[in-house]
């Protein structure tokens, strides 16, 4: 059953639904309603670590394209589930699959070094 293994995304969903968790604790859905700019430097904070440690969970599990959008699902609707509004959902999912989908991009096509 190893042809079979691409399609087992037990420890994936985990790991997707603990980033959203971490979001949730980290900015909570009441926080949401925060329009200060404070509050929006601190949603793109959080999210880019949490987009950073998708990306490295990405290159140590080499993800194909259905684990990615597995991984983009799961954490959707965890955060449908936590309570966030269907707006911030969107955005913040659409962030997430982004830096997925640009990490494949970078890592095909690495920055050239300097010249010595």
């Amino acid at each position: 059953m190893a042809i079979f293994g691409f399609l087992n995304t037990h420890d994936l969903e985990g790991f997707a639904a603990g980033l959203a968790e971490d979001l949730g604790r980290r900015f909570p859905p009441a926080s949401e309603a925060r329009t200060d700019p404070g509050a929006k430097h601190q949603i793109k904070v959080i999210l880019e670590g949490l987009a950073a440690r998708a990306v490295r969970y990405h290159e140590q599990h080499k993800l194909g394209i259905y684990k990615k959008a597995k991984l983009a699902n799961v954490f959707k609707w965890k955060l449908a589930e936590l309570g966030y509004s269907a707006d911030f959902v969107d955005r913040a999912t659409k962030e997430l699959a982004t830096r997925l989908a640009s990490s494949r991009a970078q890592s095909k096509n690495p920055q050239p070094k300097p010249p010595s």
